[in-house]
């Protein structure tokens, strides 16, 4: 169990569940208004230089992000490890540890599994865009062939697929990155099907053009959660 004494009151409604086997996720929510100069010291993570000066927006994301993952992480081994931060923005595992974190709109999780379980883990959630911000980015998320699975959908609905593309590709990114040290994009990745991505590009001799990975979903009242996992 998390002490309370170590969560800032920045911080609130932290929880953590065994999510699949060998597999735990934390979920927190933050209000950056709340955000306190003693909260990363009361929390007991280490404030990188990189977000000196930062908005207290981004500092208090990235502190919820580290709180969830340092929780997810000790309930699975009974240590409390934090993932550093890669020159690249990318948290870094420390053994044996493997996971992804994700924050948005005031809420931020973390899903960490044991490495000689999982080669990967990806994590997203993305707030349910309003209909015509979906639209409006939708060439950006989407492939030719994804737009044109949203025919014959009502705009809700339409902007509901969007939005659960954007986080699967997202997840599907945190994934593999770690795997592949290469960037890819949107448009590199799409949808197949109902549980399945697809890749669009070759990343790497591992992961090449055509490879297909499941993901899973859970639909909230206020957005939604995808991962996918690769096994070891």
């Amino acid at each position: 169990m998390t002490d309370q004494r170590l969560i800032p009151p920045c911080l609130h409604d932290l929880d953590v569940s065994a999510w699949d086997a060998g597999l735990y996720l934390a979920r927190c929510r933050f209000r950056p208004e709340q955000l306190r100069d003693n909260a990363f010291q009361l929390a007991r993570v280490p404030e990188p230089d990189t977000l000196s000066g930062a908005i207290a927006k981004r500092r208090c994301e990235y502190l919820a992000g580290r709180v969830c993952a340092a929780t997810a992480g000790q309930a699975l081994t009974g240590e409390r490890l934090l993932p550093a931060l890669g020159k690249d923005r990318a948290p870094l595992w420390p053994a044996p540890l493997v996971g992804a974190i994700t924050h948005s709109h005031g809420r931020a999780a973390a899903l960490v599994g044991h490495r000689d379980q999982w080669q990967g883990l990806g994590l997203d959630y993305e707030a349910w865009l309003a209909p015509r911000r979906a639209l409006r980015l939708a060439g950006e998320i989407l492939t030719e062939q994804e737009r044109q699975a949203l025919q014959g959908l009502d705009e809700a609905e339409q902007a509901r697929r969007i939005t659960l593309t954007f986080s699967v590709k997202e997840s599907l990114f945190k994934a593999l990155y770690p795997l592949t040290g290469r960037r890819f994009y949107f448009q590199d990745a799409a949808l197949d099907g109902e549980d399945r991505i697809r890749l669009l590009t070759t990343l790497s001799a591992d992961w090449r053009q055509g490879e297909i990975l499941p993901y899973q979903r859970r639909d909230e009242e206020a957005g939604v959660l995808s991962w996918i996992r690769v096994p070891a």
